[in-house]
């Protein structure tokens, strides 16, 4: 279930990411900032789950940074 989470976020950032890219428009910038923070809480879950908890915190650290300027981004 998780790697399925992770396939699905992975390809819809990497997506939206080459479409902001080959058409020059960041109008979506915020968006792909929380959907990479999904990826890396789903990452960050199944390095905890693999008892890896340094990397596992590192990752959710992460994901609060980019929702944190994601989220930033959508209100300023």
């Amino acid at each position: 279930m998780l790697k399925a989470l992770q396939l699905i976020f992975s390809i819809v950032t990497v997506g939206l990411a080459l479409y902001m890219m080959l058409t020059h428009n960041d109008q979506f910038l915020s968006l792909l900032n929380i959907l990479l923070g999904l990826t890396m809480l789903v990452l960050g879950v199944i390095e905890w789950q693999k008892s890896k908890e340094i990397s596992a915190w590192l990752l959710f650290f992460v994901a609060l940074f980019s929702w944190f300027v994601g989220i930033y981004r959508m209100i300023n």
